[in-house]
């Protein structure tokens, strides 16, 4: 009776320690997958606000490219005229120019073009006649909106949250700030599940007129 006991008691503890190891490879598991999930969320972000911030500049770049090439009126004399007759042709020179380049080999063709539209456009509002009719004639466009909004669109397609998103302007550039959610794996009774947002930041390319021209907040909430 004694050895079936004891056999059985064995037995018992070893039910146990099978048990227990089991748990334990479970746990190791789960924080193997969590620590996998962090890491993709991590970069999931990061491509997230890459392509948020490259949206707004993309758009601020069209959007004042539109206005410039299209505005059409007789009265306008002097350099302010000659500006926007002559404002695509001049791009188009300095678009050809950087093309044989060898400083921009690598660069495609959109981002040539944009460099281009970018050096022009800086060169003429240095002169303060051109500036002050410019400044005026893109203050009464709502080229702020646009960008916002095509913004929180690029953050959402990305599967990004709008929750502590801002867009903000220093040096020139757009900065985006937003998160895509983490949702962790749990195991009830040992790990909690855990909703989190994973922030990353990330600027578009330097526009040197963007704070020239830009005529909203210099932060501005995406929420």
């Amino acid at each position: 009776m004694m050895i079936k006991k004891r056999i059985r008691n064995e037995d018992g503890n070893i039910a146990l320690f099978v048990l227990g190891m089991l748990s334990i490879i479970m746990i190791l598991l789960i924080f193997v997958v969590n620590l996998g999930g962090a890491l993709a969320t991590k970069e999931q972000s990061g491509t997230t606000v890459q392509q948020a911030s490259m949206t707004a500049s993309s758009v601020f770049y069209e959007e004042v490219r539109q206005v410039t090439y299209e505005y059409e009126d007789e009265t306008l004399e002097g350099a302010v005229q000659a500006f926007f007759e002559e404002i695509e042709e001049k791009v188009e020179e300095r678009t050809s120019e950087l093309s044989g380049s060898s400083s921009y080999h690598d660069w495609t063709t959109n981002e040539i073009e944009l460099e281009a539209f970018d050096q022009v456009l800086s060169e003429e509002l240095n002169k303060d006649e051109v500036r002050s009719q410019l400044i005026e004639l893109l203050g009464n466009e709502d080229i702020e909106t646009e960008v916002i909004n095509k913004t929180k669109s690029a953050i959402i397609t990305n599967d990004g949250v709008l929750e502590g998103a801002e867009l903000s302007i220093k040096d020139n550039r757009f900065y985006v700030r937003a998160a895509n959610e983490l949702e962790s794996v749990s195991f009830d009774g040992f790990m909690d599940g855990i909703q989190e947002n994973v922030y990353q930041e990330s600027a578009g390319p330097k526009i040197d007129f963007l704070e020239i021209v830009w005529d909203g907040d210099t932060v501005t909430s995406l929420e």
